[in-house]
């Protein structure tokens, strides 16, 4: 990802005040309807620092003792440098380019952390960056441990992240960090940075697929051009969006009925200067002489081979959406999702004249627009003039957990992705699961391994890119994905992968099932990917499947081994014991959410063993028929006990039983060996266990089961030693099942804002969903909700019926009749089963509808005497149920004006600069500031004054005040002692 090196050092030379500060602005009227803003946070908690300390252990949201041990105090600085800066956060720094190059996250970072109490446990968290976040798939995340927050979002500043929590306490900046693409922004270093030597993955065997190489050219010649549409207006963006595609299809002599391939990029960059400055700009539309990045051109070498091969190709821009999306909760998934309808319905119209089938239509999306694909395959109606056969997700994002049922759907996992570092769109397979029993549909991932997040698009590869561009992962160049490393796949290599399983999934989707080995755990290769490392495993498909703990119990085990059911939690600790994941907090997990996530979590079946002959698995009441099916296992190989090796036993209803050796063989003769085995880079992964039953010899005695009728499988464990973890189980046919042409009914949450209301105290809001389509069974969703107040269920199931066509979430509040925040609580659902989420995301405001305060200010005396203090008493008109804060910064007033020498050193090094001490205190940019108490409405500020042996005659300090719209001046003399 780009790099924050020189922003931070340019940051780093500029003065600023190390203190911990409070930033506060008193509640503000509107000057068009005379009418209170709601108040800012009655607290707010600034912590600014040259240099974090770093942790010696460097697992993302546990900070270790070492970190940041300074307590938070309430201590003002009036705007100065940092003052200054403060306030550009609030403007769009899209006004001007911003220089970025090339390379990595910056060593040193200068930061802030605000903590802003919203009351009744609610708490606003934000992290600013020193410079413009970089603009990639990935998003950051503001996490700590044991807390739930929110969606992430940034302002428009582009530096500043916000996320919402609820907790007990406010939330120590100590024990919080921001993580983008798995490296923490809020430390110093790069928590991926590690030295070369690990452990490289062990091959498998593989043999070539028998149905051609998808990777090659066709035998047709090719024609491109290129469209651009009126833009399109979406809602959260003030700009409109581009239509824009680039279209290559066979010539007019090739037949027709083709299939429609539709590319989508990811997020990335938006304007860089063709004059050969390696800068970005972040303004949109790109000022002059900056030009868009053609980030849709990126994939036209897959796109000439798939023309070629005779499908009608367009690839689409979306920069506007990557210019305008950060301040959308969803990461701009709807609005991606927008665009590819908007272009489908172009398409129904040129249909004819090119050619094109919209019966097959294919979805190929890149990093964030494989998100916003997989959204657009959920929202597009069986009734629309065009059907989705399919879609691929290349390196994906998948921040709603989403997946798309009966839409068949490979996902590309690259194993070195430096953005979307966790590859989290192994949840497009795993989600897509459990959110029906029917769907037949193809659910397959593919891990590349030595593959990057950047170079499946020529636009985001140096070289051939004509903007600045970037190798996503960084760290030493011979260590595990660096450049240098052998295993490492090379940009044309990379290229090549991209192509051969795109074009195979394309050929699989419309109708080839003899490309299906390259997605099923196969174990199958194709020439034009070389020696290139690719894994699959897969659901769906006509695959009968047995789940841990839903349809399948853990049976006895023996010769030692320990078997047990566990969620699919990654702790940081040992924790608790059904836990599959402890102490992984150097590891990658996809299949599994991390401890604290209210993000579904599924059941593992766990194995272990320590003495060779152990065994263990699973048994179920509904017998599998594996006489002519082959037996896949998707299976986790713990790495820290090494590669396993193994046999399956297979048990019939009757008590017989049969073991086999799977088709499985690594280059070391082990069934199966852990992924590349590196400190936070190794990935529990599950890798495909395929069992032949059929295979097995029937002469043998040993062979006695009845293979169409399994109802145990369990394994043998030949090593000395391992642990495993079972996703699920399954039998699966050696052709695709045919789909459904169905769609199940999508979610859409609402938002809700209503005026608080005096009594009750307590009320329930009911924040309204819809169901599109309709629902012919029951179904479930789950939904976590933050903001709300303390002690508040957070997460829960809400039950749908058939018939149903809305709903509510009830969210309890509080009411009283003083002045206070308004009550705001994020809502986001995640589907169970029977449903799936469009818009997942909700939020109701609670609008405080009570007077709000007035200040007034009046000095205590308007006269002192050097020595004495200058005490001015600030009153509101009404209480308040929050802390209201009072500041005013010192201005030039009338006369001669107090100076830095006037008032103790130790005040003004807590309120100002100490600099040039003889200077104006306006100068020295000081400021006072109180808060006046929940329930008060007085409180004093005091500025002291020293006394000294000078003859200065009178002088004055005058303060300027800002309180809910109020703008006013109090000014006080001073005169000498006598």
């Amino acid at each position: 990802m780009p790099s924050l090196e020189r922003g931070q050092e340019a940051a780093r030379r500029r003065p600023f005040d190390e203190t911990l500060r409070v930033v506060s602005r008193p509640p503000e009227k509107s000057a068009r309807t005379r009418q209170p803003l709601r108040p800012v946070p009655r607290l707010l908690v600034v912590h600014t620092t040259r240099q974090r300390v770093q942790s010696r252990t460097r697992s993302p949201f546990v900070r270790r003792a070492a970190a940041l041990a300074a307590a938070v105090a309430l201590v003002v600085t009036a705007p100065g440098p940092v003052g200054a800066t403060a306030a550009a956060v609030v403007a769009d720094p899209s006004a001007q380019p911003s220089a970025q190059p090339s390379a990595q996250p910056g060593r040193t970072s200068v930061e802030r952390w605000e903590v802003a109490d919203l009351g009744d446990g609610r708490y606003d968290v934000s992290w600013t960056s020193p410079q413009a976040l970089p603009i990639t798939s990935d998003r950051p995340t503001i996490g700590g441990p044991g807390l739930a927050f929110g969606p992430p979002t940034i302002d428009l500043d582009g530096r500043t992240v916000h996320a919402l929590v609820t907790a007990d306490a406010a939330p120590d900046p100590a024990d919080l960090d921001v993580v983008l693409s798995g490296d923490r922004l809020d430390e110093a270093g790069r928590d991926r940075v590690v030295p070369g030597g690990a452990e490289p993955a062990t091959l498998p065997l593989t043999s070539v697929l028998q149905a051609g190489d998808p990777g090659l050219p066709g035998a047709f010649e090719t024609i491109t051009s290129d469209y651009d549409l009126d833009p399109v207006k979406l809602t959260g963006m003030r700009e409109p969006i581009e239509m824009v595609g680039h279209v290559v299809e066979p010539t007019a002599a090739a037949p027709g009925g083709r299939p429609l391939v539709l590319f989508l990029h990811g997020r990335h960059e938006v304007c860089y200067d063709p004059t050969g400055n390696d800068g970005y700009a972040r303004s949109w539309p790109c000022p002059a002489p900056f030009a868009e990045i053609p980030s849709h051109l990126g994939y036209d070498y897959i796109q000439q081979v798939l023309a070629s091969q005779g499908y009608t190709t367009v690839s689409v821009r979306v920069n506007g959406i990557n210019a305008q999306d950060y301040r959308l909760p969803d990461g701009g998934a709807d609005a991606r999702a927008t665009i590819v309808r908007r272009h489908l319905d172009h398409w129904v119209d040129l249909a004819a004249d090119h050619q094109v089938d919209l019966d097959q239509v294919v979805l190929v999306g890149h990093s964030r627009g494989g998100e916003g694909a997989n959204r657009a395959s959920v929202q597009i109606p069986t009734t629309a003039p065009y059907r989705i056969a399919g879609q691929v997700l290349l390196a994906p994002t998948d921040f709603g957990a989403q997946s798309a049922p009966y839409v068949p759907t490979v996902t590309v996992l690259p194993y070195c992705d430096g953005d979307v570092y966790d590859i989290q769109g192994q949840q497009f397979t795993d989600t897509g699961r459990d959110l029906t029993t029917d769907d037949t549909s193809l659910k397959s991932s593919v891990l590349v391994m030595g593959a990057n997040h950047n170079y499946f698009n020529t636009e985001w590869t140096p070289g051939p890119a004509v903007a600045p561009a970037f190798d996503d992962w960084y760290g030493n160049k011979t260590a595990p994905c660096g450049t240098k490393n052998p295993d490492r796949l090379g940009k044309a290599q990379q290229r090549a992968v991209g192509t051969a399983y795109v074009a195979g999934a394309v050929a699989l989707f419309t109708g080839d099932d003899g490309y299906l080995p390259l997605f099923d755990g196969s174990g199958v290769t194709v020439d034009s990917i070389g020696d290139a490392d690719v894994r699959s495993h897969a659901l769906g498909g006509g695959r009968e499947l047995r789940r841990p703990g839903i349809e399948a119990t853990p049976s006895l085990t023996s010769g030692g081994a320990r078997g047990r059911l566990c969620k699919g939690v990654a702790a940081y600790s040992s924790g608790p014991f059904a836990l599959c994941g402890a102490n992984s907090k150097n590891l990658i997990v996809p299949h599994w959410v991390f401890q604290g996530s209210s993000v579904p979590n599924r059941q593992f079946f766990e194995l272990a063993w320590s003495t060779a002959g152990a065994v263990g698995g699973l048994r179920f009441d509904d017998p599998l028929d594996l006489s002519t099916d082959r037996l896949e296992l998707r299976t986790i190989v713990d790495p820290r006990r090494g590669p396993v090796d193994l046999d399956v036993r297979l048990t019939d209803s009757s008590g017989a039983s049969t073991t086999v050796s799977p088709l499985n063989t690594t280059a070391d003769g082990d069934t199966l060996a852990p992924l590349l085995v590196d400190r936070s880079l190794t990935k529990l992964w599950a890798q495909a266990l395929l069992v032949d039953a059929a295979a097995a010899d029937p002469a043998d005695p040993q062979n006695a089961a009845d293979l169409s009728d399994i109802v145990s499988v369990e394994l043998v464990g030949l090593s000395d030693r391992g642990r495993l973890w079972v996703a699920d189980l399954s039998a699966a046919p050696d052709a695709l099942a045919s789909v459904p042409d169905v769609r199940l009914p999508r979610l859409r949450i609402g938002d809700l804002r209503l005026p608080e209301g005096d009594r009750p105290a307590s009320r329930v809001a009911r924040v309204p969903f819809e169901i599109d389509g309709t629902l012919t069974r029951p179904a479930r969703f789950v939904v976590l909700r933050v903001g709300q107040a303390r002690g508040d269920k957070e997460r829960f199931a809400i039950d749908l019926a058939p018939g149903q066509t809305s709903g509510t979430i009830p969210i309890r509040y509080g009411a009283n009749a003083v002045a206070d925040y308004d009550q705001r609580t994020e809502i986001s659902a995640w589907a169970l089963e029977g449903v799936v989420t469009d818009d997942y995301l909700g939020r109701l405001v609670v609008v405080d509808d009570d007077p709000q305060p007035e200040l007034s200010v009046r000095p205590v005396n308007r006269r002192v005497v050097e020595g004495q203090p200058i005490v001015l008493r600030a009153t509101i008109s009404v209480s308040a149920a929050y802390d209201a804060p009072v500041s005013a910064r010192v201005v030039k007033g009338p006369g001669e004006d107090l100076r830095g020498n006037d008032v103790p050193l130790k005040w003004l090094k807590s309120h100002g600069s100490t600099d040039k001490v003889r200077r104006p205190l306006y100068r020295l940019y000081t400021g006072v500031y109180e808060r006046i108490p929940a329930g008060e409405t007085r409180v004093d500020l005091v500025v002291p004054t020293a006394r000294d042996s000078r003859v200065e005659g009178k002088e004055k300090l005058t303060l300027a005040f800002r309180f809910a719209g109020q703008r006013f001046k109090r000014t006080v003399t001073v005169v000498d002692a006598r």
